[in-house]
């Protein structure tokens, strides 16, 4: 299917709505999720831990402005770069979980672990779709590599990662596959989007 024929549907206000919507709800389960952890965290460190909901966060009021006819490059940037990181992430640590189980784990970790897959699998999936409309800045590139290593860095250097008892073991070279998906979020970044926002070749919402 060509892409351009799906442009008028994902621009059109009941779509957006739509995904403002489930973000919204996503972004505020997702906090509600960590919350646990977040009992046990430091208050300093509460931006950095609930990693998926705040990439869901960061694009929900990507989706809010769009409605608006506004924009924010620096939002747009945090929001693609963390939606694609983390909900990679994400669906690989599921799978290593589940792998790490095998037939010991039950039927509600196993749906659980589907769920989370799924509903991360389209964090990314969104980013990608709407990518185009998407326009960043040098600034906002940097100051979103900023964040983004820095939070690696709160995760997997002063120990706030999500917590996955099962996989704790692993968690050095979790960390280091992580830090590399971090330059492989950049890469498809500035291929995909700075590189045409430069050119004001972005397709406006």
């Amino acid at each position: 299917m060509n892409y351009t024929l799906l442009l008028p549907f994902l621009k059109h206000k009941a779509v957006l709505t739509f995904l403002f919507i489930v973000n919204l709800l996503g972004t505020i389960y997702g906090y509600v999720w960590y919350e646990p952890q977040l009992r046990d965290t430091p208050l300093i460190y509460w931006p950095f831990v609930p990693d998926s909901p705040t990439a869901s966060l960061f694009f929900t009021i990507v989706l809010a402005l769009w409605l608006l006819k506004k924009s924010s490059p620096l939002i747009e940037t945090l929001a693609f770069i963390t939606l694609v990181k983390y909900g990679v992430w994400a669906v690989v640590m599921n799978v290593l979980f589940l792998m790490k189980l095998g037939d010991d784990a039950d039927t509600f970790i196993v749906l659980m672990a589907v769920m989370l897959m799924l509903s991360h699998g389209a964090m990314a999936v969104q980013a990608f779709l709407y990518a185009p409309f998407m326009r960043w800045t040098m600034s906002s590139f940097v100051l979103t590599l900023i964040w983004v290593i820095h939070n690696d860095v709160v995760d997997y250097v002063l120990g706030q990662w999500p917590r996955y008892p099962s996989l704790a073991e692993h968690i050095m070279w979790i960390g280091y596959g992580s830090f590399w998906l971090t330059g492989i979020c950049f890469f498809v970044g500035y291929r995909l989007i700075l590189r045409a926002s430069l050119d004001n070749k972005f397709i406006r919402m």
